[in-house]
């Protein structure tokens, strides 16, 4: 399955997930943020990601400047903004850009789902799709830092990120682990979960955006 097709479905979900909503409900998973915003963010993140405008994306700013611009605007400009930047958006599903985009809508597909309270497929093809990108991220920067390889066991198989014969092993599945380097889950909750070798060795290194959540976080 391609990327576009992955990306619209999960699209069209939470198209669905926040039809009748309250748009102001607020989404634990981005604090700060309520529904409308998440809508808004990926409409505007669409665009920035079409205009190759990535300012502010370690620090955070990136996201917040597109909920920012976007306050006065309705649920329902969101949704329309969003349709008009997909069209935009076409011709990067078949560049490497396409799986970035993927991570992005599903992790604000769960993100949504946990505010809402409507939990949703957690282990099929598109939580699947949605780690191509952040594990080959972590696995670069991995050996880039010369962090001790980890071996990851997931439902569908193994996989080793860094260089070398894995001095651990953490094993969970996609979708926790997708919400653990996404930054939806406390530095303790990820090392509470089951690992063979130290998890401070790769802690670290597992926070896709610098960083882990500072408080936990439950879905």
């Amino acid at each position: 399955m391609t990327n576009a097709p992955i990306y619209d479905a999960a699209k069209q979900r939470i198209t669905s997930l926040v039809e009748g909503q309250d748009p102001q409900t607020p989404v634990a998973a981005t604090p700060g943020w309520s529904v409308k915003d998440v809508v808004a963010h990926l409409a505007g993140g669409l665009r920035d990601f079409v205009d190759r405008r990535f300012d502010g994306v370690e620090s955070g700013e990136w996201g917040e400047r597109q909920v920012r611009d976007r306050k006065d605007n309705s649920l329902a400009d969101a949704f329309a903004e969003w349709e008009a930047n997909r069209e935009l958006a076409e011709p990067l599903f078949d560049t490497p850009m396409g799986s970035v985009l993927i991570s992005e809508v599903v992790a604000h597909e769960h993100d949504l789902r946990a505010a809402l309270g409507v939990p949703g497929d957690r282990d099929g093809v598109a939580v699947r799709a949605a780690l191509t990108k952040p594990l080959q991220q972590l696995d670069q920067r991995m050996r880039d830092n010369e962090v001790p390889a980890l071996r990851i066991t997931l439902e569908h198989g193994d996989r080793v990120l860094g260089h070398g014969d894995p001095a651990g092993t953490l094993r969970t599945t996609s979708f926790e682990l997708m919400r653990a380097i996404g930054g939806r889950r406390s530095a303790d909750q990820i090392k509470a979960l089951d690992w063979d070798g130290d998890p401070d060795v790769w802690i670290a290194a597992l926070a896709l955006f610098g960083r882990h959540r500072p408080e936990p976080f439950s879905e």
